[in-house]
């Protein structure tokens, strides 16, 4: 797992986070999956980061979960399973806000393992992903009922990073690589 810390320069967190994500994906262009609520600030890094990337890739990959249409603990297993039968074979970039040390918080962590969403309150949902990005937004100890009193300015801020990076990446992805909405819909229509 890479750790990328709150105390850092947002310019270097967000070419290391590229980098990461470059390192793992290897140029194959994710399907991406923001998991979270806009009703509670501390779980609406998901959301926030999805509706930034539709904004900045406009349609070289599918994200899932934005402000508009979040994904929740309810739709986990749905999505994943819709998921792993539309795309065969594509990587799934899973993208949460997540409980951690007091020191930890504002940290943001990339992992080649899917992501366990609900774990720092204690829920057991569905895995998802063969990447995953967390915002570390608050301490464990205080846990769900805190999750409201999160800053906005901090979660925000992770998403604008995270956001940044992975639309950087897919970015600098070769052309092949990327499908576009209508091809992916003609292929699923045909095949």
């Amino acid at each position: 797992m890479n750790i990328f810390y709150a105390s850092s320069p947002k310019r270097e967190i967000m070419s290391g986070l590229e980098h990461t994500v470059g390192q793992i994906l290897q140029s194959k262009i994710p399907v991406i999956v923001c998991i979270g609520t806009d009703a509670v600030v501390g779980d609406s890094l998901g959301p926030l980061v999805g509706s930034m990337l539709k904004q900045k890739i406009k349609g070289k990959a599918y994200v899932f979960g934005t402000v508009d249409c979040p994904i929740t603990a309810k739709e986990i297993e749905c999505v994943s399973d819709f998921v792993k039968n539309a795309y065969p074979g594509v990587p799934v970039l899973a993208i949460d806000a997540a409980l951690g040390k007091k020191e930890e918080v504002g940290n943001v962590k990339i992992s080649a393992q899917p992501i366990k969403p609900g774990l720092g309150v204690n829920k057991d949902l569905a895995e998802i992903g063969n990447v995953s990005i967390i915002g570390v937004v608050e301490e464990k100890e205080r846990g769900k009922r805190f999750l409201s009193s999160v800053r906005l300015s901090l979660v925000y801020r992770q998403a604008e990073i995270i956001s940044s990076a992975i639309a950087g990446y897919i970015k600098s992805c070769p052309k092949e690589g990327v499908f576009s909405s209508a091809t992916q819909l003609k292929k699923l229509a045909n095949g």
